[in-house]
């Protein structure tokens, strides 16, 4: 049974550059997920808002005790863990069941479980995409202080926004869609969302 993140909490989608990888890509792979806290080194305000929103709890609303009035309202079972149901993770977690993003670790692993931390619930890449590459010249323009334009950073893989980074969740096949609630982008995309800070050396 699917949990939806977006569609159980009512959160927006939201855009944050992260700059450090849990893993990497070499040169011809698709990018891969580097994981949401280490935006944090480079957009300190923007992160600790992501905190504070929905998006950074998606994952603990998987948790047995969590979201008991919501799941109750929808006829899931609040005592449930649902944190290794993948029906749930595709929209409580960022990049489950694509290259480099999150997978159920061992317990005992604990390498792998602290990289699944980092893509934990809906993070920074779940809205604009797989990061290796692109960070790679985000981590380029934060050193050289060069102006860019966002075109150049589409090109390695940054996703535009719109209304499918949020629609994938937002959508009638989660079972907590709610039709008198139903979610429209141009409305809703600002509503729980992260702080947004100004791009100084982006030139369109």
């Amino acid at each position: 049974m699917k949990l939806h993140a977006c569609a159980l909490l009512g959160a927006a989608c939201f855009v944050v550059a992260v700059l450090s990888p849990v893993s990497s890509a070499t040169a011809g792979d698709e990018p891969t997920y580097d994981g949401t806290k280490s935006c944090k080194m480079c957009h300190i305000k923007v992160f600790k808002s992501w905190e504070e929103t929905k998006m950074a709890k998606a994952f603990e609303t998987l948790k047995p005790g969590q979201a008991s009035e919501v799941k109750t309202k929808f006829n899931l079972d609040p005592a449930k863990d649902y944190t290794k149901d993948e029906s749930c993770l595709a929209c409580h977690t960022t990049g489950y069941g694509k290259p480099g993003g999150y997978t159920i670790p061992n317990p005992e692993d604990k390498k792998a479980v602290k990289a699944a931390e980092q893509l934990e619930s809906v993070g920074c890449e779940a809205c604009h995409g797989p990061g290796s590459e692109y960070n790679k010249i985000m981590k380029d323009i934060q050193k050289s202080k060069r102006m860019y334009k966002s075109e150049e950073l589409y090109a390695a893989g940054l996703h535009k926004m719109g209304p499918q980074a949020c629609t994938d969740c937002h959508n009638e096949k989660s079972p907590t869609y709610d039709e008198s609630k139903k979610f429209d982008y141009e409305k809703d995309k600002d509503k729980d969302t992260h702080k947004h800070e100004p791009l100084k050396q982006r030139e369109g």
